[in-house]
């Protein structure tokens, strides 16, 4: 498998196997998947492990090409894709298209879960609004990955928040654009792939995201110090369309669910030991690694309960449906 090149086509042995015997006569499905980061990040890894197992659960009869990073389609424009059959699959932060519903917004509640077992438990209160509302779009979800927890990196000490008066910060969504006007910054949008450039020219001098991200983008080359605040755990979600789904046989059907059910187990199960190694990487490359003092994090914990309660106001009976059934998992 070549990880250099923009494109990761996967078919596994057993799958050319497959593929080669005189008995195989189907036709060769041939899908294209755009995927959220590089091909170092431990999601997009996850991701090549679900396209070797639909080919090998299909008998090499789908074989998935996976393109990272904005390669093939940007981030913003994933969902439009599968929607359109642009692309028949693929992955991007859910939060991103918060603009479309608010449902899609509620992983990026600071504070509402905190910890990757409440962050899972949000995740299954939250699925059948997900699906509901990908459903009126023509598209079926097949999995949820989730990030590291959040942390604030800045290239200054940070002791409460008036420290961020007149700082720009970078945003990637609607809700960490609202986060940084709440914190007293002035939030710009950037994607991950811009990151670097976007602090090396002064477009931004702060930002909130995962050890993972940082580590992507090597944040010790433009920021000093990361605050690991754990605000909040966004989820990449991976989707397909559903006529593209329905077009497939009920063995194909099952060979894409059954990976796409592995494939959540692998990276809630992952996320965790990959925060702490990420976070130890940050500290090893010169960042310092701190906690927030409590003033600091008191006037986050404030901004989260202010961002809640904006959040239910939009939802609506469907936003306080999800945070009814998660409340009942606590």
């Amino acid at each position: 498998m070549d990880f250099k090149g923009k494109t990761i086509a996967v078919v596994t042995a057993g799958a050319m196997a497959a593929l080669t015997t005189a008995g195989a006569a189907t036709a060769e499905t041939s899908w294209n998947m755009p995927a959220r980061s590089n091909t170092q990040n431990y999601m997009t890894k996850n991701i090549i492990e679900f396209v070797e197992d639909v080919a090998e659960n299909s008998g090499g009869e789908i074989k998935i090409d996976v393109h990272p990073e904005d390669s093939l389609v940007r981030q913003p424009d994933v969902l439009r894709a599968v929607q359109t059959q642009q692309v028949e699959l693929g992955e991007y932060l859910m939060s991103m298209q918060s603009n479309l519903s608010p449902i899609f917004a509620v992983d990026a509640i600071p504070f509402l879960a905190v910890g990757y077992e409440a962050n899972r438990k949000l995740a299954k209160a939250a699925r059948p609004a997900i699906e509901e509302e990908l459903a009126k779009r023509g598209v079926k979800l097949l999995f949820i990955q989730s990030w590291p927890r959040q942390g604030i990196y800045a290239d200054k000490e940070i002791n409460d928040l008036s420290d961020f008066d007149g700082v720009t910060m970078r945003a990637y969504n609607p809700s960490t654009a609202r986060l940084a006007e709440l914190m007293g910054a002035t939030p710009v949008t950037i994607q991950q792939s811009e990151v670097p450039q976007a602090f090396a020219t002064g477009v931004v001098e702060a930002m909130i995201t995962s050890p993972t991200t940082g580590v992507d983008t090597q944040a010790w080359d433009f920021v000093s110090h990361f605050y690991d605040v754990e605000a909040f755990i966004t989820w990449n979600v991976i989707v397909m369309n559903q006529d593209v789904f329905d077009g497939l046989s009920k063995d194909e059907q099952e060979a894409v669910m059954k990976a796409s059910a592995a494939a959540e187990k692998r990276a809630w199960k992952n996320a965790p030991a990959v925060t702490e190694e990420q976070i130890a990487t940050l500290a090893e490359n010169g960042i310092t690694v701190k906690k927030p003092n409590d003033a600091f994090l008191a006037g986050l914990k404030e901004i989260g309960k202010a961002m809640l309660g904006e959040w239910l106001e939009t939802a609506g009976d469907e936003g306080q449906a999800v945070i009814d059934r998660y409340r009942a998992m606590e």
